[in-house]
Protein backbone atom coordinates (compact mmCIF):
# COMPACT_ATOMS: atom_id res chain seq x y z
CA UNK A 1 0.00 0.00 0.00
CA UNK A 2 2.40 3.28 1.18
CA UNK A 3 5.56 3.02 2.97
CA UNK A 4 5.76 1.80 6.57
CA UNK A 5 5.81 4.45 9.22
CA UNK A 6 8.88 4.03 11.32
CA UNK A 7 8.07 4.58 15.25
CA UNK A 8 9.93 8.02 16.88
CA UNK A 9 12.76 7.55 18.86
CA UNK A 10 11.71 7.53 22.68
CA UNK A 11 7.86 7.84 23.88
CA UNK A 12 6.20 10.20 22.22
CA UNK A 13 2.01 11.40 22.72
CA UNK A 14 0.97 12.79 20.08
CA UNK A 15 -2.80 14.87 19.57
CA UNK A 16 -4.47 16.78 17.54
CA UNK A 17 -7.15 18.79 16.78
CA UNK A 18 -9.02 18.54 13.48
CA UNK A 19 -12.21 21.09 14.40
CA UNK A 20 -9.59 23.95 15.02
CA UNK A 21 -10.67 26.59 13.12
CA UNK A 22 -7.80 29.57 14.42
CA UNK A 23 -5.33 31.47 12.58
CA UNK A 24 -2.63 29.35 12.37
CA UNK A 25 -0.09 32.20 13.35
CA UNK A 26 -1.44 33.12 16.15
CA UNK A 27 -1.80 29.32 17.29
CA UNK A 28 1.97 29.03 16.57
CA UNK A 29 2.86 32.00 19.34
CA UNK A 30 1.30 29.96 21.91
CA UNK A 31 2.79 26.97 20.49
CA UNK A 32 5.93 28.14 20.58
CA UNK A 33 5.51 29.55 24.46
CA UNK A 34 5.40 25.98 25.94
CA UNK A 35 7.67 24.24 23.52
CA UNK A 36 10.39 22.39 25.39
CA UNK A 37 8.42 23.24 29.12
CA UNK A 38 7.72 20.56 31.91
CA UNK A 39 4.26 20.26 31.77
CA UNK A 40 2.85 21.00 34.61
CA UNK A 41 4.83 25.01 34.13
CA UNK A 42 3.13 24.95 30.53
CA UNK A 43 -0.36 24.24 31.92
CA UNK A 44 0.18 27.27 34.31
CA UNK A 45 1.60 29.31 31.23
CA UNK A 46 -1.81 28.57 29.34
CA UNK A 47 -4.02 28.88 32.41
CA UNK A 48 -3.03 32.37 32.62
CA UNK A 49 -2.10 33.44 29.17
CA UNK A 50 -3.84 36.53 27.60
CA UNK A 51 -4.77 35.02 24.75
CA UNK A 52 -8.02 33.89 23.77
CA UNK A 53 -6.49 30.42 21.98
CA UNK A 54 -4.95 29.18 25.12
CA UNK A 55 -7.77 27.60 26.17
CA UNK A 56 -7.84 25.05 23.42
CA UNK A 57 -4.18 24.54 23.67
CA UNK A 58 -4.83 23.89 26.92
CA UNK A 59 -7.16 20.98 26.29
CA UNK A 60 -4.89 19.60 23.74
CA UNK A 61 -2.18 19.32 26.16
CA UNK A 62 -4.11 17.90 29.12
CA UNK A 63 -5.19 15.22 26.69
CA UNK A 64 -2.09 14.35 25.40
CA UNK A 65 -0.89 14.02 29.11
CA UNK A 66 -3.67 11.68 30.10
CA UNK A 67 -2.86 9.57 27.47
CA UNK A 68 0.44 9.38 27.94
CA UNK A 69 -0.37 8.58 31.85
CA UNK A 70 -3.16 5.77 30.88
CA UNK A 71 -1.94 4.63 27.82
CA UNK A 72 1.48 4.31 28.13
CA UNK A 73 2.30 4.13 32.06
CA UNK A 74 4.41 7.04 31.89
CA UNK A 75 4.97 9.68 35.25
CA UNK A 76 3.08 13.06 34.48
CA UNK A 77 5.71 14.62 36.76
CA UNK A 78 8.69 13.87 34.17
CA UNK A 79 7.03 14.85 30.82
CA UNK A 80 8.38 17.59 29.13
CA UNK A 81 6.24 18.88 25.75
CA UNK A 82 8.91 18.11 23.17
CA UNK A 83 6.73 19.20 20.55
CA UNK A 84 4.20 21.72 19.75
CA UNK A 85 3.81 22.82 16.31
CA UNK A 86 0.48 24.03 13.66
CA UNK A 87 -0.01 22.94 9.77
CA UNK A 88 2.56 20.19 9.93
CA UNK A 89 0.89 16.61 9.21
CA UNK A 90 2.54 14.11 11.19
CA UNK A 91 1.09 10.96 9.04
Amino acid sequence: MGKERTPPRGRHERWRNPHASHQPQKLNLVAAMIRGKKVDKALTDLTFSNKRIAEDVKKCLQSAIANAENNHNLDVDELIVAEAYVGKTWC
